[in-house]
């Protein structure tokens, strides 16, 4: 069996280090130049700073899936909110007998612990529970210094799965906010296969460059989608207040969902197909109202 030294240092890393000493490292390395949190400009820049000091108190229930859908509810309506089937506490409490069978659960405390199942019956419950015992006892911000993460409540939402027709899985449509006002919208393509993204401008022209290893700039050319008004005016009220968020939807049969609330895209280390498109995003991010160039 290989020992995985890199990791073996990481993981102490992540323990030992203070949370400006892990990000500026983990920053140099994954996006190759120094993280300026003096001055930052880039985009991924300005996330940093904004993990490390930029604590509202609104953000941990912004980012918990459970959490969040009250104040969906509260600031745009119900009727935007994906119904919640069940939450669970404990992962050995999850029984498939009793969930839909095209199901979605969800770890609600990080991303990227899902399990999407267009049948149930193909699901081990014994694997499902390991799974999510495994998810639950992680702290997603130790790894990722997220700080909207540190004090959410870990649990397993439970929604049915929405499907557009052909029981494909709608699309998902990303607006970035900036200072309450919606900037970009970007769109994930085909997330179970051929992950590709795109963005565009407001005027629905695509932009030439896409952010993350793996999501190539998408070929396809969108249609404008006829509810993007929608989205939009959701999206401003969701971020009003705040130096950024992003509001991410599911469009399914004419109906609008607020998928989930993202304050970190990609933890802010997400590599720009081209770096200028890292600054232009920067230049959205105005912190200034937050005294970022005090000494730190």
């Amino acid at each position: 069996m290989m020992i995985n030294y890199k990791r073996i240092v990481k993981a102490i890393e992540v323990r030992i280090l203070t949370d400006r000493q892990f990000v500026k490292k983990d920053f140099k390395n994954r996006l190759g130049y120094p993280l300026d949190l003096e001055n930052p400009k880039s985009f991924s820049e300005k996330i940093q700073w904004l993990k490390l000091y930029y604590k509202n108190p609104i953000l941990p229930k912004m980012v918990c899936k459970y959490d969040s859908k009250k104040i969906v509810e509260e600031r745009v309506g119900k009727e935007y909110v994906m119904p919640t089937h069940s939450i669970y506490e404990r992962a050995q409490d999850i029984k498939l007998e009793l969930l839909p069978n095209q199901v979605a659960l969800k770890a609600t405390h990080g991303s990227g612990k899902n399990i999407i199942s267009f049948d149930k019956s193909e699901l081990n419950e014994k694997e499902v529970q390991a799974f999510f015992k495994h998810a639950l006892s992680k702290s997603y911000y130790l790894h990722s210094k997220e700080w909207a993460y540190k004090d959410v409540k870990p649990r397993v939402i439970v929604e049915e799965l929405v499907l557009e027709s052909e029981n494909k899985l709608p699309k998902d449509y990303k607006i970035h906010c900036f200072s309450g006002q919606s900037e970009l919208i970007q769109i994930d393509h085909d997330r179970q296969n051929n992950h590709t993204r795109s963005f565009y401008d407001l005027n629905w022209n695509k932009l030439e460059f896409s952010q993350g290893a793996g999501h190539p700039i998408s070929l396809e050319k969108m249609e404008k989608p006829k509810l993007l008004d929608l989205m939009l005016d959701i999206s401003q009220k969701l971020s009003a207040g705040l130096p950024f968020l992003r509001v991410d939807f599911f469009l399914v049969n004419n109906r609008v969902y607020v998928g989930e609330l993202t304050c970190y895209p990609g933890n802010g280390m997400e590599k720009f197909t081209e770096e200028k498109w890292d600054i232009k995003m920067g230049e959205f991010l105005n912190l200034s109202s937050y005294n970022f160039n005090k000494k730190l």
